[in-house]
């Protein structure tokens, strides 16, 4: 293969590896009782040729000055997900 061509290859392979992730929070619930916080998210990652979106939840701990938050539940793990959240607009849900 020619450098020219294995140029081209790597850089059409860059290009098709890039993306952008960003994540909203469409819901948080404070615990009265613990410094704990729960996180509902959406997260959606686009590339230049496919975009996907998950439904995230998230428990984080209260340290004072920061939020240290662990992935609880996304669908890909045995932990079994809330089915439904409702709000403005209907009702959403994290089946995929």
């Amino acid at each position: 293969m020619s450098r020219i061509s294995m140029a081209f290859f790597a850089l059409a392979l860059a290009a098709l590896s890039t993306g952008c992730v960003t994540r909203t929070i469409t819901r948080f619930e404070d615990n009265q009782k613990s410094p704990v916080t729960a996180l509902e998210v959406n997260k959606f990652e686009n590339y230049l040729f496919f975009a996907k979106k998950t439904h995230q939840f998230y428990l984080c701990q209260d340290t004072g000055d920061k939020l240290i938050c662990k992935l609880s539940c996304d669908g890909t793990n045995d932990v079994v997900c809330p089915q439904a959240g409702g709000g403005y607009g209907g009702a959403t849900t994290n089946v995929r």
